[in-house]
């Protein structure tokens, strides 16, 4: 049975150390995850964002170029028309009907130009205007309007193909050149200067277009005229139809009131026709659904210049807007850019890839680095389970590991000839030849063996090894320290916490009569155990800290070092270790009470010196605002009187704190019926075999912190 139980314990270290393997892990897996994510987020988004940002401004940037080029070739198209007039010899109405011959030619190298028409500034209506039907073909429409032959209403059509007029005819002609918007605004312009119309439908072809037009003087004569130059939309609407950002993104080109005036890359405009058909429409106008969500979501945003992301038909697209006004010569109008997210994943797949195989090499080396390091306390903890076992110290035989402490392994023992259940701490190899070490841990086997209280852990036996090794026995007990009492059923009620008080109070009383100091009480150095047929019985562990009130000890305490455990240090001995007292021990049980009610400590930070300063500045908030249940107020005076800054004004002795306790409203009220029955519920979810060693990273009974300059 003893074998077994034996098992049992190094079974359940074991077990203890594969959790925390398993633990780890699966903290590793969730921070790859997290990263993962991340990679998968920045490339998704953030790099996309950035990408599509990029693209949308080169693009837009690129339309604008192009735009602006085509305007300075139809400009400098005019400008040289208007030089091929300035070359003509003829004069006035001469002039005017011998322009065909002097600007076909024109039109035929210039194919972005569609008509031309010149018309004197004085006249009542005279004007001719140069139509070219078809772009390619060197056949052209001219109509002469001269109100001296043919009268204010009439106006002389002729067809020309190459150099001959086919045909020509009298028609009667509502077109005054003076009503139309580009006239007026070459009168208002400066002489010779250019000006851009909006676009508008043409009065003969009614194809949708913009005007060119300027003021000029014939040399020589200084008759004025006026000469403009027609464009088709649908010459400008190629750059944008043949441009795609992306393999599936469009580009397309809008007026102020969102009219259309580039098309975007579809198949159902490759015609002349259908794309005339539809420009100068407004976007809500024509079949475009990704179009019209992308202005829509536009609109709500204030007409941002900003890209930003929408949704369509499930799918994530980015668009940008831009207004192009920099030029006010020439047509003012918004570029707009449309690219499906999906375009830029595609490119950063690869970088994306190689992140995330980066990331996932990253955790399997630390995983593999986890898990051998975790064989390697596998095996270390099997191997010390087992060295000792069976082994004999003195009267005593070591059965099986049940806990350690910070300079030593516990083991379960028997006497050879006494029957009691004993417990025997070994100093652990590694101290066996520091003699600073064997000092420490024989001065805790002289002080824990001169307490007798019965709240106080009792040594049966000490010896040596003839390697050395130093060894003591105490009672072994069977409970559970106040650290796993809260873990298990949380909070404790206040008339248990009265009683368990109470006994430490007892303990501490006989020691610090001794002139004793633990310096180290905290909940995993008070055990509550089934003692003597008792229930709730308390017992103070681990006197290795005990220091002596009139006896300086240099060889046993770290200057500069903080001794104890830092929720629970009082602050006098955070700025100076030397200065315990009675006090110190009293502002740790107020920590532990604190604890008890609240199932919190009473400072909580990141780091030692964190909760250290805390201690020296912070003042605790009371345990009754920590819980919702209530908390004696006579009590919470007790706790908040421990926890005092100043150690005068914490209880004088611990026979005094005690004497305050037993004045406390339910004090008296824990029975033993009480206990008895709380041990037998929660028995089976009690730690087994367990000793004080489960402290915390937080807990090391030795903190070496540099206080100085902390204000």
């Amino acid at each position: 049975m003893k074998t077994l139980r034996g098992s049992i314990s190094l079974d359940r270290k074991l077990s203890g150390q594969y959790r925390r393997l398993l633990r780890n892990l699966g903290l590793l897996m969730l921070i790859i995850l997290a990263l993962a994510i991340a990679a998968v987020a920045y490339f998704d988004k953030r790099q996309v964002k950035d990408l599509s940002s990029k693209l949308i401004a080169s693009t837009t940037a690129t339309i604008e170029e192009r735009f602006m080029s085509f305007f300075e070739t139809a400009k400098s198209n005019l400008r040289i028309a208007i030089e091929q007039l300035q070359l003509s010899q003829e004069q006035d109405d001469e002039l005017m009907k011998q322009l065909f011959f002097r600007l076909s030619p024109f039109l035929n190298q210039y194919q972005n130009v569609s008509g031309i028409i010149i018309t004197e500034v004085s006249s009542a209506n005279a004007y001719l205007g140069i139509l070219k039907p078809k772009p390619l073909e060197s056949e052209f429409l001219v109509r002469k309007h001269f109100p001296k032959e043919w009268g204010n209403d009439k106006a002389r059509l002729e067809l020309w193909k190459d150099g001959n007029m086919l045909e020509s005819w009298i028609r009667k002609d509502d077109f005054d050149p003076k009503t139309r918007p580009w006239f007026e605004d070459a009168l208002q312009a400066e002489e010779n200067e250019i000006v851009t119309s909006e676009p508008y439908l043409f009065h003969t072809t009614k194809k949708p277009g913009i005007t060119l037009s300027t003021r000029w003087r014939k040399r020589g004569t200084g008759q004025p005229f006026i000469a403009a130059v027609d464009i088709m939309l649908s010459n400008i609407s190629r750059f944008t139809q043949a441009m795609r950002p992306t393999e599936n993104g469009v580009a397309f080109v809008l007026t102020q009131d969102l009219r259309l005036v580039g098309l975007p890359a579809d198949r159902r405009y490759s015609d002349e026709n259908a794309v005339n058909a539809v420009l100068l429409k407004t976007i809500s106008e024509v079949d475009m659904p990704i179009l019209q969500a992308s202005a829509a979501e536009w609109e709500q945003k204030g007409r941002t210049r900003q890209s930003f992301s929408f949704k369509f038909e499930g799918r994530s697209w980015w668009a940008g807007f831009e207004w192009n006004d920099d030029h006010p010569e020439h047509m003012r109008f918004w570029t707009g850019i449309l690219v499906p997210e999906s375009d830029f994943l595609g490119q950063q797949s690869l970088q994306r890839n190689i992140s995330l195989t980066v990331i996932l090499g990253l955790g399997f080396l630390l995983a593999l680095v986890l898990t051998v390091d975790a064989v390697r306390k596998f095996r270390h903890d099997l191997r010390e389970a087992v060295s000792h076992i069976g082994r004999k110290l003195g009267p005593f035989k070591l059965l099986y590991k049940i806990g350690g402490g910070g300079n030593g392994t516990v083991y379960r023992a028997k006497h050879a000839l006494l029957k009691r259940p004993t417990a025997v701490k070994v100093m652990l190899p590694q101290f066996a030849s520091s003699e600073s070490a064997k000092k420490r841990f024989h001065n805790e086997v002289q002080i824990t063996s001169s307490l007798t209280h019965p709240n106080t852990v009792a040594v049966f036996d000490f010896g040596q090894t003839p390697e050395g090794t130093l060894y003591y026995a105490m009672e072994h007990l069977s409970g559970v320290t106040l650290e796993d009492l809260v873990r298990i059923s949380g909070p404790q009620p206040a008339t248990r916490v009265l009683s368990i008080l109470k006994q430490v109070c007892g303990s501490l009383r006989e020691a610090h009569a001794q002139g004793l100091i633990h310096r180290d009480i905290k909940p995993t150095n008070i055990m509550l155990c089934e003692h003597g047929g008792l229930n709730d019985v308390v017992k103070v562990l681990d006197f290795g800290l005990v220091k002596e009130i009139q006896q300086d000890a240099p060889d046993l305490t770290q200057a500069n070092a903080l001794v104890g455990t830092p929720f629970y240090l009082a602050p006098e001995l955070i700025t100076n270790a030397t200065v315990f007292s009675p006090a110190s021990d009293l502002y740790a049980l107020g920590g532990v009470a604190y604890f008890l009610l609240t199932g919190r400590n009473v400072f909580e930070g990141g780091s030692a010196v964190e909760i250290c300063a805390m201690h020296l500045h912070d003042e605790p908030v009371p345990p009754s605002q920590r819980i919702s249940r209530e908390v004696p107020s006579d009590l919470e005076a007790v706790v908040m009187a421990c926890l005092a800054k100043q150690p005068e004004d914490r209880p004088p002795s611990a026979e005094k704190m005690s004497e305050m306790l037993a004045k406390c409203q339910g004090y008296g009220a824990w029975t033993q019926e009480k206990a008895e029955q709380w041990w037998s519920s929660n028995r089976s979810r009690l730690p087994m075999e367990e000793h004080a060693d489960t402290h915390s990273p937080l807990s090391d009974t030795g903190q070496l912190v540099n206080m100085e300059g902390r204000k």
